[in-house]
Formats: structure tokens, C-alpha cells, sequence
């Protein structure tokens, strides 16, 4: 969903104390509820405080819509698992150091001191397999399965559209990202019709269509006290201009005085 926002206005000292007009933008916002998101991380906390065997502390980053830009750095050195649904198909997302972490932890090491900027053993790469296998099922809610759900590694999410992020703080300090394939719709919120307008002034003016005219012979006679024809068929061709634009069309004249405007 496109989005009005505002840019807030670099501090410089040349700036204090005066006014300054933001600049706008328009950027794309998901529709994404947070509460599934919640759910979602809920069921990743619980999963990963079984696994571990302790407690597990988590904090949810909302959803976004990333630009393609962002999506290359998110997928990149990454592993990623699809997970199939009937409504939409996630996606978990482990970075290598993220990757590394949760196998660390798994096997009892202290956070500190775990080397990150390696790849995976193939021991600590069967203990990874496990932990997504187990956390796939978080994603029901968000893919619309139920039963038999299976996370299937795959080398690229293109086409994703939606993605948040669960930040696990406690025993271990790793991130698991979620990309979703589809943005729900934006529902309709509120309308605006005629009568929440009706007390709005707007200045309106009626105009008359006299046909066209030469500009090297007619206007340049053109002078004060100059009478200018109007036939009866003139008066048919009126129309009711409100800021430049036409909102209706009808036959002027005189009513009780007053110049008057009938609108057939």
C-alpha cells in the first residue's frame, strides 16, 4: 500500500530555530497484521525454548516492504527454506551468523567466543536442518496449513513481497526472518460522500460559450461601450465553472432580478 510520509529535517546548526517544510513521499507500507506477525513469534519462541531446553526471549521487528536493494542484502549468504500453503508461501530466512548461533547454542557453547564469520560444519549443518524442520510450523497461520508442513531449501525467494523479522535476545543473540509471498489487500477505511461536503464554500461562476471570433478583426475593434451580439440559441450553451472546471450545463437568464442558471 502506497503511504504519504514525511522525511524529518537534518540537524545542522544553521537550521535551529528556523522552520523548514519536510519533504514528502510517497513509499510503500505493508498490510501485513501484526498480530499474525505475533502469533508467528510466539510459536518460533516456544519451538526454540523446547529445542534449547531454557528460556527463550524474543522481540518482533514489524513488517515491511523491502526495496529489491534490500531484498539482495536479506537473501544474501543466506539460508533459505520455502514453506508451500494454500493462502500465501513463507519463507524462513537464517543469515550464516544467525545460522551459527543457533547451532552453537544447540550444543551447549556460551555465545562469546563463537567464531561467526565461518561456514557451517556439517554436523552443526544437520542441527540447523533440525531447527528449521521444527520452527516451519510457526508459519501455519501466515500460509493457511494445517497438517504435514515441510520447509524445502531452495537458493533464492524471488518474487517475495512481505518480510519481518523475530530477534531472539535470550539464551542467544541470532535473528530468523520471514518472507511472506503476497501483501494482504488494504481493506477500505472510511468514505467521504456529498454530504460530509455539503458545508464547504466553494465559489462558482456561469459562463457563456459566444462561438468563436477573429482576433485580428473583431478584438482589436473591441473598445469600451462595444455591444457584443447574443442570440437566443447563446443562452442554451451556458455552463457552471467551479475553479476552472465545468461541473454542469444549462440555460441562463434573468429570474426575480437576479442573473440565474437552469440546469436541465
Amino acid at each position: 500500500m502506497k503511504v504519504l510520509e514525511f522525511l524529518p529535517v537534518a540537524r545542522t546548526p544553521a537550521s535551529l530555530g528556523s522552520k523548514r517544510v519536510r519533504t514528502a513521499r510517497f513509499s510503500a507500507r505493508s498490510c501485513f497484521p501484526v498480530s499474525a506477525a505475533c502469533v508467528v513469534a510466539n510459536a518460533v519462541r516456544e519451538t526454540l525454548s523446547s529445542l534449547l531446553g531454557t528460556a527463550v526471549s524474543v522481540r518482533l521487528l514489524e513488517p515491511s516492504i523491502p526495496t529489491p536493494h534490500a531484498w539482495r542484502a536479506i537473501a544474501a549468504d543466506a539460508l533459505l527454506y520455502r514453506v508451500c500453503g494454500r493462502v500465501v508461501d513463507a519463507a524462513l530466512v537464517l543469515r550464516m551468523a544467525d545460522a551459527i548461533a543457533f547451532a552453537a547454542a544447540a550444543f551447549g557453547e556460551p555465545p562469546t567466543g563463537v567464531a561467526k564469520d565461518r561456514t557451517l560444519s556439517p554436523m552443526e549443518r544437520d542441527v540447523v536442518e533440525r531447527i528449521v524442520g521444527a520452527t516451519a510450523p510457526s508459519l501455519a497461520s501466515v500460509c493457511g496449513a494445517r497438517d504435514g508442513i515441510r520447509a524445502e531449501r531452495v537458493p533464492a525467494i524471488d518474487g517475495f513481497v512481505t518480510y519481518f523479522e523475530v530477534s531472539v535476545e535470550e539464551p542467544v543473540g541470532a535473528r530468523i526472518g520471514v518472507a511472506v509471498s503476497r501483501d494482504p489487500s488494504p481493506e477500505p477505511r472510511g468514505a467521504l460522500d456529498l454530504g460530509h461536503l455539503s458545508a464547504v464554500p466553494v465559489t462558482v461562476r456561469a459562463g457563456i460559450d459566444l462561438g468563436r471570433v477573429s482576433a485580428a478583426a473583431a478584438l482589436a475593434s473591441l473598445a469600451p461601450g462595444k455591444i457584443v451580439t447574443l442570440r437566443r440559441a447563446h443562452l442554451d450553451r451556458c455552463d457552471l465553472l467551479m475553479y476552472g472546471r465545468r461541473v454542469a450545463r444549462g440555460s441562463c437568464g434573468v429570474r426575480n432580478g437576479r442573473y440565474a442558471l437552469s440546469v436541465g
